[in-house]
């Protein structure tokens, strides 16, 4: 309880520090405005600790699992020239290396996916498994 007292104290203050403190320039050129804000690396340091202390599952498209390193990597480089905008990953779960791609928050984006690539990898299922976070824009 005291520690989430104090780690509640010190976020306000750092929030506090950074909305107060903030740098920012006003440029009015022919109606146009610029805001510049300056974010202080406090609180991305707090975002990234938060997205190491709470990891976000999904789904990803399991293409191959290979008893070696170099089939996988093949496997692995053949699918990111085809689809460059999914991310692909190699993952050793011992003794085999596995090819997983996309980082899908829910079951339906990944059939989806996996009808779109199942022509290519017809034995490709779907897995649940640990996902990269997405930055929004």
């Amino acid at each position: 309880m005291l520690l989430k007292n104090f780690l509640t104290f010190f976020l306000c203050v750092i929030v506090s520090i950074t909305v107060f403190g903030q740098d920012t320039t006003t440029t009015d050129t022919a109606n146009a405005k610029k805001v510049t804000i300056v974010i202080d690396k406090a609180i991305e340091n707090i975002n990234e600790t938060y997205k190491a202390a709470y990891k976000l599952y999904g789904y990803r498209i399991q293409l191959a699992s290979e008893s070696s390193s170099a089939p996988a990597r093949k496997i692995r480089a053949a699918f990111i020239q085809k689809y460059r905008e999914v991310p692909a990953y190699e993952i050793y779960q011992q003794p085999y290396f596995k090819v997983r791609v996309g980082d899908f928050k829910t079951k339906l984006e990944a059939i989806k996916f996996q009808k779109e690539i199942s022509s290519d990898y017809p034995n490709c299922y779907i897995v649940k498994d640990e996902i990269e976070f997405k930055k929004e824009n």
